[in-house]
């Protein structure tokens, strides 16, 4: 499977399209149509661990791009869904946090994916969490949330402002002119990637230099991913980003100290790993410290010497190495 794998589609339940794209390893295929390849094929799919990638906001399925590397290395599939209203997946009206979880599920049965593991990156981090809350834990054996988006009544001390800005005027401003509005300002620079890059490289000038660094190692290997996937998340508009941003802002429809998950592995139980780093501007420490010690049993860690976008970029090997002992 190469870095540019090609988009594939679910129709779920409900009509809804839902995009995704496989990286790292997937099953091996064949031409053959017989019963004994498909029954081999569905054993593939259920040894191979698989991991669920869901990515920020804005974003798409593209940005799975980013583990890709790693989870080829490791022996991990990793499976990045584009949420309803990015990419090609469709937007889905009145949709909660909690809408999320059936989608997955959904897929993984698609798939013939018995059990598998989350990783929600920045704002797919309250996504994973909802899917905690809601999945079977006999089909999800671990999560991981890394730079990941937390309950605004939380506190936003430190957060950037742009972000405290969206957070605090999503809740009062109608959808569609929230659409509108970030379409506008956000999605008519998405659609060049000329543009895209240059304003994307120019926002990080003011955040902390582990940012700036990570985005531009490798020949700007992670800035073109955020890029690209960015650009993908607005392919229909701004609805999305809009839904989304209003839902961050609002009661989740669950309480974190709810959630049920415990430190070892095992038959029907979930483990829940949150990784954070100290000079993040976009989420500050204090939300994410503040959240895991609302969650019994969830394994916190911080690492002091990373921010946002680079404790993802630069600690992805183990990241996928946490999700692999997962299994």
């Amino acid at each position: 499977m190469s870095q540019s794998a090609e988009e594939e589609s679910l129709i779920l339940p409900d009509g809804r399209t839902l995009c995704y794209t496989t990286f790292g390893v997937s099953p091996s295929l064949s031409s053959s149509s017989s019963s004994s390849h498909t029954q081999s094929r569905s054993k593939d799919q259920q040894q191979i661990p698989t991991v669920f990638y869901f990515h920020g906001l804005p974003g798409s399925q593209v940005e799975g791009r980013s583990a890709h590397q790693a989870a080829s290395a490791k022996g991990i599939r990793i499976i990045a869904l584009s949420r309803p209203g990015y990419g090609g997946s469709t937007y889905q009206p009145n949709r909660t946090l909690l809408s999320y979880p059936p989608d997955v599920l959904a897929l993984a049965d698609h798939l013939n994916i018995r059990q598998f593991a989350i990783l929600g990156i920045s704002g797919g981090g309250p996504f994973a969490l909802a899917c905690v809350h809601g999945l079977p834990r006999e089909r999800l054996i671990g999560a991981m949330v890394v730079s990941g988006m937390y309950p605004v009544e939380l506190g936003m001390s430190g957060m950037m402002l742009i972000n405290r800005l969206l957070f605090n005027l999503t809740p009062w401003v109608p959808m569609r002119l929230l659409s509108l509005v970030l379409d506008f300002f956000v999605g008519r620079v998405a659609r060049d990637n000329k543009k895209l890059a240059m304003a994307m490289a120019q926002t990080f000038e003011s955040r902390p230099a582990e940012d700036m660094v990570a985005i531009h190692a490798e020949e700007d290997k992670v800035l073109k991913v955020m890029v690209d996937s960015t650009k993908d998340s607005f392919r229909h508009g701004a609805l999305g980003f809009a839904c989304e941003a209003k839902l961050f802002s609002i009661p989740w429809g669950f309480d974190l100290k709810d959630l049920k998950v415990e430190k070892e592995k095992g038959e029907g139980k979930t483990r829940l790993v949150i990784w954070h780093g100290e000079k993040d501007v976009n989420v500050p420490l204090q939300m994410a410290e503040k959240a895991a010690k609302m969650i019994p049993d969830c394994e916190f860690k911080v690492e002091r010497n990373e921010a946002h976008i680079s404790l993802f970029a630069n600690k992805m090997d183990e990241i996928i190495d946490t999700l692999l002992a997962m299994f």
